[in-house]
C-alpha cells in the first residue's frame, strides 16, 4: 500500500467510524429512559473523542447543541473517549447525584489508587449562576513549590443553544488575601523569567519588559512580612516564596 492509498484507506476508516458513532449515539438517545440498555451501551464507547458533540472547536471546546448542562456532561461521560474520561468522574456523579441535580459544589482527596492516576484531589465548583461548572483536577506536582499552583480544568457551561465544553489550566490562589496573592505570583513570574536564557535580541528584551519590578521583590517581602507578622499561614506562604526566589537570585 503506497501513501496515497495509505491516506485514502485512513479517511475512509475515520469516516465509517464517524458513521457507528452517530449511529450509538442515537441508540443512546432512543433508549435514554431504559437504564438496562443505558448500562449495556455505557460499557462501549464511541470510536472517535466527543461523539455525543455537535461541533468541534479549534481553540480546545467541543458544543453539545440542544441540551442542557446535565445532559451535556452525562452524554459526555458516556463518550470516553472525552474530557471527562477518567473513570472516577462517573462514579463520583453516581454516588453523589445532588452535584448536579441540586448544582451542589464538591470536593474529594483522592486516595493513591491505578484509578486515579497520578491526581491528588478533585475540585466540582459551580458557578454563583449556575450556567457553568469546572471539573478541577490536581495532580501529583500540584503545590510540590509555591510557583506550582495550577490546576487541569474541565469546564462545561451552559448557552442560549446548547453547551459549550472546554479544558486548560487553572491558577488557585494561594491565599483570600489579594495583596499576598498577587506578591506571589509576581514572584513566580519572576523565577520562572530569572532561569530564562534568551535567545535572541527580541526575547531578550521582552524578558527585560517582564522582568520589571523583581529587583523589588525582597524589599516587598519584607513589608508584607512585618504586615502580616501576626498570620501564620501567611508567613508560612511567604517563607516558602523566599525560598524559591534564593534559589534562582541568590540572597
Amino acid at each position: 500500500m503506497n501513501e496515497q492509498e495509505r491516506i485514502k484507506y485512513s479517511q475512509m476508516k475515520n469516516l465509517k467510524r464517524k458513521e457507528i458513532d452517530k449511529e450509538f449515539v442515537a441508540l443512546r438517545s432512543k433508549y435514554k429512559e431504559n437504564d438496562l440498555i443505558l448500562d449495556i451501551l455505557s460499557q462501549y464507547g464511541c470510536l472517535l473523542n466527543d461523539c455525543s458533540a455537535t461541533s468541534k472547536g479549534d481553540d480546545g471546546f467541543v458544543f453539545y447543541k440542544g441540551v442542557d448542562i446535565t445532559e451535556a456532561i452525562n452524554n459526555s461521560l458516556m463518550d470516553r473517549n472525552t474530557f471527562t474520561s477518567y473513570p472516577f468522574f462517573k462514579e463520583i456523579l453516581e454516588t453523589y447525584p445532588n452535584i448536579l441535580a441540586k448544582k451542589e459544589n464538591f470536593s474529594l482527596d483522592l486516595s493513591p489508587s491505578a484509578k486515579y492516576r497520578d491526581y491528588k484531589k478533585i475540585d466540582i465548583v459551580w458557578s454563583k449562576d449556575k450556567t457553568s461548572i469546572d471539573f478541577i483536577l490536581y495532580d501529583e506536582y500540584f503545590n510540590q513549590n509555591i510557583c506550582s499552583h495550577t490546576a487541569s480544568f474541565t469546564r462545561f457551561k451552559q448557552e442560549k443553544d446548547g453547551v459549550k465544553a472546554s479544558y486548560g489550566y487553572i491558577q488557585i490562589p494561594y491565599t483570600q488575601d489579594k495583596e499576598v496573592n498577587d506578591f506571589i505570583n509576581k514572584s513566580c513570574e519572576c523565577i520562572h523569567i530569572g532561569g530564562e536564557e534568551p535567545y535572541d535580541e527580541q526575547r531578550a528584551n521582552e524578558l527585560r519588559e517582564m522582568a520589571q519590578g523583581c529587583d523589588d521583590i525582597p524589599t516587598m517581602r519584607s513589608i508584607l512580612q512585618t504586615k502580616y507578622k501576626g498570620d501564620i499561614n501567611l508567613l508560612k506562604l511567604l517563607q516558602r516564596e523566599a525560598q524559591n526566589y534564593k534559589e534562582v537570585f541568590g540572597e
